[in-house]
């Protein structure tokens, strides 16, 4: 948020006070309004939402500035509230910063002062929503936006997402999980620019009765233990990037409500009233045919036409073999700092021989562990491949060995449960799933 972004509200009953303050704020580029009682002040809160509140601890007809600044703090806690007060003493300071605060400023005003505490307590709000944004992003290690490989389908990856990148429209990749559809997603956003956040929301990791606060905000009130207004990930994505992973799960009573957003790109908040003007772009991902599900009833026919107005797919990495050399080389290079770059002729042939039935993610899995059993020597990842009941070296076996995914999905979940002795919660985790799309593939094998 800058400062011409930043909407100060003053609250005052002095009304040239009031004047004047606003002509300043507006002098440094802010926005500013005012309001001479409480109630108009509390009214102008809810309907402008404000950043900062310059708020007189001494109000007429008897308001109390903490009585007030304690609503305003219930209605948003994010929102930073500077008393101005002709009264100032240490005890109403103390009171005013307890009654949720973020400064104590005594009149006569000193107009630096002033600005300093105002620029002050945006940097603040800009570094808690940064806080926020970044508690969506992977912070175990870097994550690689470059589309590695030279086979013709990644060509043609590349100028798709050239294309998007050059577009406001809705994406949507598609393709097996593992295949790196995140990559691509990411190298749309490198591509565009964009100064503001990649935000990206795992629709089948949240519970069904969050999912719709996660993604468009709560008002306080709204349910049980929404104490405090909060802001969903497209308002976080505002000016940037929002990628909603797996999106074939995302419930179809909320996917009317994503497809009104798309198209009209404002929102209201849950039990909120007053809409929210977003400037996001979308790309949607999914593992699962969106056309099967749209078959099945699951899935909004409509809004598949709207994500998918650019779409690449990505194939599965048994069919792009051509492009493991050029991928293990950027994941080692990754992993071992810029130490080891390239795996020897024989193992590369190995790997070639080998279906990748969980695709690129697998791939950097054994390499990742190659390289930690390795010990800083060179590793051998086609070592870890022997013990695999899929590995052939022969072309020939491996396409005869090719049997339908969701049999071989229900077949590698039987044995993970077994492994786990039926703990879903560690099953999930050695599979890569979430614990809801796991219980949500138990059900669709029927496995007890």
């Amino acid at each position: 948020m800058s400062p011409k972004e930043a909407k100060v509200l003053v609250i005052d009953d002095d009304v040239a006070f009031c004047e004047s303050i606003c002509d300043g704020l507006r002098m440094e580029g802010y926005q500013a309004r005012s309001a001479q009682t409480r109630a108009s002040g509390i009214e102008q809160f809810r309907n402008w939402q404000p950043d900062v509140v310059l708020l007189d601890q001494n109000l007429s007809a008897g308001d109390d500035g903490l009585a007030v600044c304690r609503e305003l703090v219930k209605l948003n806690s994010e929102t930073k509230i500077i008393f101005a007060t002709a009264f100032g003493s240490y005890r109403a300071a103390v009171e005013a910063i307890q009654a949720g605060a973020y400064d104590y400023l005594s009149k006569p005003l000193d107009l630096d002062e002033l600005y300093l505490s105002i620029r002050n307590s945006v940097e603040m709000s800009n570094l808690e929503q940064r806080e926020r944004v970044s508690s969506y992003r992977l912070r175990s290690r870097k994550q690689c936006d470059t589309i590695e490989g030279d086979s013709p389908a990644i060509q043609e990856i590349r100028q798709l997402v050239k294309m998007a990148a050059g577009s406001r429209a809705t994406v949507l990749i598609t393709g097996e999980t593992g295949v790196g559809k995140d990559v691509a997603a990411r190298a749309i956003h490198r591509l565009v620019g964009d100064s503001g956040s990649l935000i990206t929301l795992n629709c089948a990791a949240i519970p069904e009765s969050l999912i719709e606060s996660e993604l468009f905000g709560h008002e306080k009130g709204a349910f049980t233990g929404a104490t405090t207004r909060r802001k969903g990930v497209f308002e976080l994505a505002d000016g940037g990037t929002l990628v909603l992973d797996e999106i074939s799960e995302m419930p179809l009573q909320l996917q009317s409500k994503l497809l009104s957003v798309l198209e009209e790109c404002r929102l209201r908040r849950l039990g909120g009233s007053n809409e929210v003007s977003i400037n996001v772009r979308v790309i949607a991902t999914s593992n699962r045919n969106l056309d099967e599900e749209i078959a099945a009833g699951r899935f909004r026919r409509d809004l598949y036409y709207r994500l998918a107005v650019i779409t690449i797919q990505i194939p599965p990495l048994r069919q792009r073999l051509s492009d493991i050399p050029k991928i293990a080389a950027s994941l080692l290079k990754g992993l071992t700092g810029g130490t080891i770059t390239s795996l020897p002729a024989e193992q590369l042939k190995s790997l070639a021989g080998y279906p990748w039935p969980g695709n690129a993610r697998e791939l950097r899995n054994i390499l990742e562990r190659a390289v930690i059993l390795a010990a800083g020597g060179l590793p051998d990842p086609a070592s870890l491949l022997q013990a695999t009941p899929q590995q052939s070296t022969n072309p020939a076996e491996v396409t005869g060995s090719i049997r339908p995914l969701d049999e071989m999905e229900r077949e590698l979940i039987i044995r993970a449960m077994a492994h786990y002795q039926g703990n879903r919660q560690l099953t999930a985790n050695a599979l890569g799933l979430s614990l809801s799309t796991l219980r949500r593939r138990l059900i669709e094998y029927d496995i007890t």
